[in-house]
C-alpha cells in the first residue's frame, strides 16, 4: 500500500528542496565577514584593529628596508673595480631610504591616523613611487650619460613591499597602486630596453622580451591580489573569533557572579565556596578521568556533613506568632518581620555570628561557625542582647508588644549539613 502510495507520489513533493540552506555558512567568504561585521557594529572596530596591525607589520618593514638597502650597498662597494661609477648609486638608494622611511613613520601616530586615514593610502603610495622613481631615475642617468641600458633593480621588491608591508586599508587601492607600478616598468622596459637601437637583444627576441616582462608583472600581481585577499579574510575571522571568545568570556564571568549571588543568598559563604569549587573541578577535569582505571581518583562530591566541635546556636521566636498573623494584616505582617530580621543581620554580621535561617518566626544563626572563635559563646550572646535592643526599637501600636519575643541561647558540638 505504501508502495503504491510513493509511485504516484508527484516527483517534486517526493523529492522537496532542503529549506536548510548550508551555503549560508560561508565562515571564509570575504563577503559574510563583512556583513558579519556590520551586523554586529564592529566595522569600525576592525578598521582600528586592522590600521593597529598594519603600523605593527611597518615596525618589521622599516628595519629590513634599511638592512636591504645598506647591504646592497656594501656588496656594491666590496666587488666593484671602478667605484667612481656607483656613487650616483649610492645617492639614488640613501635619499629613497631616507625618504621613504620619513614619509612611513608619520604612520606610527595612531591617533593621528585614525582621524586622517587617508593618510595611510597617501603616504604609501608616496613611498613606493619614491623607490620605483629612484630606481628609473638612476638608470635614466647612466643612459643618457654613458648609454647603457640598464635594467630595474626594486621591480619585484617594491610590488612586495605593496601588497604585504605598506599600510594600504583597500585591497582595491594596493591592487591599483601595484598595476600602475607594474606598468611603469612595463613603459620603461619598452621605451628604454626592448626597442632601443643600441639594444641588441631586439634584434634576437624583438616583442618577446615585452611579452616575458608583460606577464611577469601580471603574474605577479595576480599572486599578490590572492594574498591580500586571503590576508583580509584571517584578519577578519579572527577578529570576529576575538570578538565571540571575550564576548563569551564576558557572559561566563556574569553567570558566575549571578550564581555567587544566588548561592549567598541561599547557603552561608563557607558552604557555598566548596561547592563552587567542586563545580569548576569537575569543569576543569577531563572526561577521561572519570572512566581511567589504575589511578587514584577524588571523590566526586565533597562532604555534605561538616563537624563543628565548637559552636554557639542562637535561636529566637514570637510568641503566639499564629495568633499574631490572624491579627495584623498580610502587608503590615511582612514589613514588621522585614524591620526587625534586617537589624538582626546587621547585629550578626557586626558580631561575626552565622544565620543559617529565618522561617516565619523563627530566627536561628551560629556563633564560630565559619571561623574557630573561643569566644563564641560571648558573641552569642552579645546578639541576644542586641536583639533585644532592636526589638525595643521596632514598636508597633496596638499589634506588637516586644515581650513576645523569645530567644534562647544552646552552647554545644554540631553537625552542619547542606540540603
Amino acid at each position: 500500500m505504501n508502495k503504491k502510495n510513493t509511485s504516484k507520489t508527484p516527483y517534486r513533493e517526493r523529492f522537496r528542496r532542503c529549506n536548510l540552506e548550508y551555503t549560508n555558512e560561508r565562515l571564509w567568504e570575504q563577503s559574510y565577514l563583512k556583513a558579519r561585521c556590520k551586523e554586529l557594529h564592529l566595522e569600525e572596530e576592525y578598521m582600528k584593529y586592522k590600521i593597529r596591525l598594519m603600523i605593527s607589520s611597518l615596525t618589521v618593514f622599516v628595519p629590513m628596508l634599511i638592512i636591504l638597502i645598506v647591504a646592497l650597498q656594501v656588496i656594491i662597494w666590496s666587488f666593484t673595480e671602478y667605484n667612481k661609477y656607483i656613487y650616483i648609486n649610492a645617492i639614488f638608494d640613501l635619499g629613497s631610504l631616507i625618504l621613504v622611511t620619513g614619509l612611513l613613520s608619520i604612520n606610527f601616530f595612531e591617533g593621528f591616523i585614525n582621524r586622517h586615514r587617508w593618510v595611510l593610502t597617501f603616504t604609501s603610495t608616496l613611498s613606493a613611487y619614491v623607490v620605483v622613481l629612484g630606481d628609473i631615475a638612476f638608470n635614466t642617468y647612466y643612459y643618457y650619460k654613458s648609454a647603457w641600458p640598464l635594467n630595474t633593480l626594486y621591480d619585484v621588491f617594491v610590488l612586495c613591499m605593496i601588497y604585504m608591508f605598506l599600510p594600504i586599508p583597500s585591497s582595491k587601492a594596493a591592487a591599483l597602486l601595484a598595476i600602475s607600478v607594474s606598468l611603469t616598468y612595463v613603459i620603461y622596459f619598452i621605451h628604454f630596453m626592448a626597442f632601443n637601437e643600441h639594444n641588441v637583444a631586439k634584434y634576437v627576441h624583438g616583442l618577446d622580451i615585452v611579452s616575458i616582462d608583460f606577464f611577469h608583472y601580471l603574474g605577479f600581481n595576480m599572486m599578490g591580489i590572492f594574498f591580500r585577499i586571503m590576508n583580509d579574510t584571517m584578519v577578519r575571522s579572527s577578529f570576529l573569533d576575538r570578538y565571540q571568545f571575550i564576548t563569551e568570556e564576558i557572559w561566563l564571568r556574569q553567570a558566575r557572579r549571578q550564581e555567587s549571588l544566588l548561592l549567598d543568598s541561599i547557603l552561608p559563604p563557607q558552604i557555598a565556596k566548596p561547592i563552587q569549587k567542586s563545580i569548576k573541578e569537575k569543569i576543569m577535569r577531563p572526561d577521561n578521568d572519570f572512566y581511567h582505571l589504575g589511578t587514584s581518583r577524588k571523590a566526586e562530591n565533597f562532604m555534605s556533613i561538616q563537624i563543628h566541635n565548637d559552636v554557639s546556636i542562637l535561636y529566637a521566636d514570637l510568641v503566639n506568632y499564629t495568633q499574631l498573623t490572624t491579627t495584623l494584616p498580610v502587608e503590615k505582617l511582612v514589613k514588621v518581620l522585614h524591620d526587625l530580621y534586617a537589624r538582626f543581620d546587621l547585629a550578626a554580621v557586626s558580631f561575626k555570628v552565622q544565620r543559617i535561617k529565618f522561617l516565619g518566626d523563627c530566627y536561628y544563626c551560629v556563633a564560630g561557625l565559619g571561623e574557630a572563635d573561643p569566644d563564641h559563646a560571648t558573641m552569642a550572646v552579645s546578639l541576644g542582647i542586641s536583639m533585644i535592643a532592636n526589638i525595643k526599637e521596632v514598636r508597633y501600636v496596638d499589634y506588637y508588644d516586644p515581650n513576645r519575643f523569645t530567644i534562647y541561647e544552646l552552647w554545644r558540638p554540631a553537625s552542619a549539613e547542606r540540603v
